[in-house]
Parts: C-alpha cells; sequence; structure tokens
C-alpha cells in the first residue's frame, strides 16, 4: 500500500455541521481496525503517546465515566491538524490542495502514523464538517476513502440555531457573517424569502454542500453518501454498506458494539424549534440554491 498511498488506509467522516457526524464518528470509533484524534490529541497535538489512552473508549466501563470531560474520545481535532497544516480551520474559504506545502505532508503523516501505532490500530478514522477538505486530505492521503453524511436542512438548521456556539446566524451582507463570499443568486434567494437567522444558517449549509459537491467531483468512486435518516431508521444496512465501501470487515466485535446501541429517530425533532411554515422556508431556499449538475 505504501506505494499508492500512505499505509494508513484512512476513512474520512464529512458533512455540514449539525448533521449527526460526531454520532456516525463515535459508531466507527468502535471498529477494531480504525484509530483516530482524540480530545488529548486536539490539546496536546505533538504528543502522540497519550493515543494509548484512546484504547480505553472500547473497555466497558460505565457510560457516565466515558462522558467525562476528562475522558479521550474521538474529536474533529481542529487543533492537531492546524498543527501541522496552517489553515486548515480558516472559516472565510475552502481548503484546496494546492495550499498544502509539500514540506508539511511528511510530518502530518508521521503524526498520525504514530497516533495509530499508540492507539494499536491498523487504519485512521476522521472527521471535519464544514468546508470539504476532501480534494485536500487526499492530497495527504491518497488511499483514503471518504463518507458524506448529509441530513434534512430543517433539522441541520434546528440543531445549530439550538446549539448557539458557533455564529451561522448573521446577516451575509453584514460585518459578522464569516463563511466568505456568497453568490448572487443565493443572497436574492436569501433577501426574497425574507432573510433572518434561519436562513442565514440553511445559506452556510448550502456553501458547505457545494464545497462537498464539488470536491466528490473530483475523485469518483471514492466518496460514499450516506443519510443521518437511513443510519437512525437502518443502522446495520447503512453501516454495512459504509463497511463494504471502506473495505472494513464486518466484524462480530463491530456487529455487537451496533446491536447495544440506541438509535434514537430525532427525524422530527426539528418540529420543536421550527414551524412548518419555517420548516418549508429552509425547504425552498435549498431548493431555490440548488446547483443541478452541469
Amino acid at each position: 500500500m505504501e506505494a499508492s498511498g500512505t499505509g494508513q488506509r484512512p476513512v474520512i467522516v464529512v458533512g455540514t455541521g449539525r448533521c449527526g457526524s460526531t454520532f456516525l464518528h463515535r459508531l466507527l470509533a468502535f471498529h477494531e481496525q480504525l484509530g483516530w484524534l482524540s480530545t488529548f490529541n486536539e490539546t496536546f497535538p505533538h504528543r502522540h503517546r497519550l493515543s494509548a489512552f484512546s484504547r480505553l473508549y472500547a473497555a466497558p466501563l460505565p457510560q457516565r465515566v466515558k462522558e467525562m470531560k476528562a475522558f479521550p474520545k474521538p474529536f474533529e481535532a481542529y487543533r492537531f491538524w492546524e498543527t501541522y497544516l496552517p489553515g486548515f480551520s480558516r472559516r472565510e474559504s475552502p481548503q484546496v490542495p494546492e495550499e498544502i506545502d509539500a514540506a508539511w505532508i511528511g510530518p502530518v503523516r508521521a503524526a498520525t502514523r504514530r497516533v495509530l501505532r499508540f492507539h494499536g490500530r491498523e487504519r485512521l478514522l476522521v472527521k471535519v464538517t464544514g468546508w470539504a477538505r476532501i480534494a485536500y486530505f487526499d492530497r495527504i492521503y491518497p488511499d483514503a476513502r471518504f463518507v458524506f453524511l448529509q441530513r434534512d436542512p430543517r433539522s441541520v438548521v434546528s440543531s445549530w440555531i439550538k446549539a448557539g456556539w458557533l455564529d451561522v446566524t448573521s446577516p451575509p451582507d453584514g460585518p459578522s457573517w464569516q463563511w466568505g463570499p456568497v453568490p448572487d443568486e443565493y443572497m436574492a434567494a436569501w433577501s426574497e424569502l425574507g432573510g433572518g437567522p434561519q436562513l442565514s444558517t440553511a445559506l452556510k449549509i448550502r456553501l458547505d454542500l457545494d464545497d462537498i459537491a464539488a470536491n466528490s467531483a473530483l475523485l469518483p468512486g471514492r466518496v460514499h453518501e450516506l443519510t443521518y435518516e437511513d443510519l437512525i431508521t437502518e443502522p446495520e444496512p447503512a453501516l454495512r454498506g459504509l463497511c463494504r465501501f471502506a473495505e472494513l470487515p464486518w466484524t462480530p466485535a463491530f456487529e455487537r458494539r451496533i446491536a447495544a446501541t440506541e438509535f434514537y429517530d430525532s427525524t422530527r425533532t426539528w418540529e420543536k424549534h421550527l414551524s412548518a411554515a419555517e420548516g418549508d422556508r429552509v425547504l425552498e431556499f435549498m431548493q431555490r440554491t440548488d446547483r443541478a449538475p452541469a
């Protein structure tokens, strides 16, 4: 594998924020082949030996212990990536492979290789949300496979607004907008439909989806699409399909983990936070801004 890739064969989960990717990431983290970045790697990006503590995640410990702040959990670890790849966490524009300095590639591969070694796992599991970074990661890990998790935009908008820890609700024509240039037709749709925090959030989602689609088109056959709704309502078929795509064995231990997991159907939870009319407005915005493939 080293001749055609890195030997780490990453499985990289992408999607908009609040699409359910954390849930999927933590499910996949139970697979015996997959090693991942933890909250420890986020805090101490150069101390790869701390990945040995990630082995505790699979231990038969009480859930309340695993939910403790100091317990190592699968994490997006933007600080880790930013340490090796300056600009990785930039918000105002998508990350592109051309901006990667060739001198960065060896050190970041070596760092994740050491993470895997101390974790005692064979393959790398990564999660990022927002800008796709698919082609960006492909330059570093040409043996990667990508999983694109999608979710009903009403659920994503509702979840973003409820979470409140990242500003996705500021108007795109104001000084607090963080997500870069907005196409004129998107601004027109935002304005014509009344603007406001919900449509600003929908606009952020649209920009992310556009970037994911553009990146996916560059790597045909390397991106597996999965919906959160299918994951929740039909978890075993959804995860079996993902594993086949990623060339991960469906092992008895992983099957037991999935069988023991509670899959709460939250597909209609958005109705607690958005009215039917507000939900329809989000859908109409997404439909108006859906750019058909060329």
